[in-house]
């Protein structure tokens, strides 16, 4: 008996040194925004909350693909104009990402 758990204790051992270890994590591929126009929503445009724009970046650093979120027409087309008119450093793939813009509204001064 003493022999069969020695060697069940060598076995467990040997067991436990053969673990993997889980691999490191891959850091997602850094994007490095160089140029965009300002945002610009149209005089009377009426909006409120947050849109997400999900987009590709191309390897020549563009923008394509846009999705937004629902969203009142002129918050759309002043978001995708803007977001349009970004320009990366050239990636060595194409990346999926996206931007969240918050309206957020205060009295000067506050």
């Amino acid at each position: 008996m003493t022999r069969t758990r020695s060697i069940a204790l060598a076995a467990l051992t040997l067991l436990a040194g053969c673990q993997l270890t889980p691999p490191a994590p891959v850091a997602p591929p850094s994007l490095q925004l160089m140029e965009s126009q300002p945002l610009v929503l149209a005089p009377g445009c009426e909006a409120s909350g947050s849109v997400v724009v999900e987009f590709v970046v191309r390897m020549d650093g563009s923008p394509d693909a846009l999705k937004l979120s629902p969203a009142p027409e002129c918050v759309r087309e002043a978001l995708t104009a803007w977001v349009s008119s970004f320009r990366y450093l050239p990636p060595a793939a194409d990346i999926p990402t996206g931007v969240e813009w918050m309206l957020v509204s205060a009295r000067r001064g506050s």
